[in-house]
């Protein structure tokens, strides 16, 4: 596998020696590191494993995982994705049993109204650090909850490594811009060459191929630097997140790259050269 390189911005280059140690250690063959609870947990019980990434409290509410993306049990063509049934299945066998512990995340919902959680069992086992190393679901970074980054993102790497789960299989291997159909979307891992770097009065941009075109709001560009973006250019990157078919929308310039996909932090986007 080849050795990938995160876009850094100043505040995620200043990494401790002890997280650098850690991930020292995985790399070398040793297990990656635990994911332990890092902020105030509050007890719920489970009523109900939804999905990989989804669970239902007794109380009413939905906990969507933070920090991980499970393949859907239905996509927007109502079809299962390969290995959704495993990760749910994985999810009830790991938590075991009702009792489970949250630490509720800083944005506290998502768009559909479910809350955002890091989900522990009773013995401080992460549940998504658990589903990344069986290689059953995929790390993602959603800022403005980065409280376990790095410990999932060296769990996924772990997985990777190993070709554990869906690793192993194929199906979450990075595919190629080249390869997108015309109206995909959802999440996906691709990779591509970078095409142009520019920026707009709002966004700093980053197009691959000329298919998919990055974007990086306001909002997030203190987590970046339009230099290293630039210093991208003609280079071959891995990337993620949720894919949007722009020509489905009104308004998208002849030219312009038919697919977008926000860019939230330097994690989403390495070198892969």
């Amino acid at each position: 596998m080849p050795a990938f390189r995160a876009v850094l911005s100043p505040l995620s280059a200043r990494v401790p020696a002890v997280l650098a140690g850690s991930v020292l250690a995985w790399a070398a063959g040793a297990a990656p590191p635990v994911c332990a609870p890092f902020a105030a947990t509050e007890p719920a019980r489970v009523a109900a494993v939804l999905d990989g990434d989804t669970l239902r409290l007794e109380d009413g509410r939905r906990v969507r995982l933070i920090g991980i993306n499970a393949p859907e049990l239905r996509d927007g063509a109502g079809r299962a994705e390969p290995g959704a049934a495993a990760a749910r299945r994985f999810a009830s066998r790991f938590l075991g049993g009702s009792r489970v512990l949250l630490t509720i995340g800083e944005a506290r919902h998502d768009r559909y109204g479910r809350t955002l959680a890091h989900v522990w069992r009773a013995d401080h086992a992460s549940l998504e650090a658990a589903l990344l190393a069986a290689g059953l679901a995929r790390h993602v970074v959603v800022p403005p909850d980065l409280g376990q980054i790095d410990c999932l993102r060296a769990s996924e790497r772990h997985a990777r490594t190993a070709g554990a789960g869906r690793w192993g299989s194929g199906e979450f291997a990075p595919r190629a811009v080249a390869a997108l159909r015309p109206g995909e979307s959802g999440f996906r891992l691709l990779r591509g060459r970078v095409s142009a770097v520019s920026r707009s009065r709002s966004s700093w941009w980053v197009e691959i191929e000329d298919r998919v075109a990055l974007r990086v709001a306001r909002a997030d560009q203190r987590r970046f630097r339009f230099d290293a973006l630039q210093r991208l250019g003609g280079r071959e990157v891995e990337f993620r997140g949720w894919l949007v078919w722009r020509e489905r929308h009104e308004g998208v310039a002849r030219g312009h790259p038919p697919w977008s996909m926000a860019l939230r932090h330097p994690a989403s986007l390495e070198s892969a050269d």
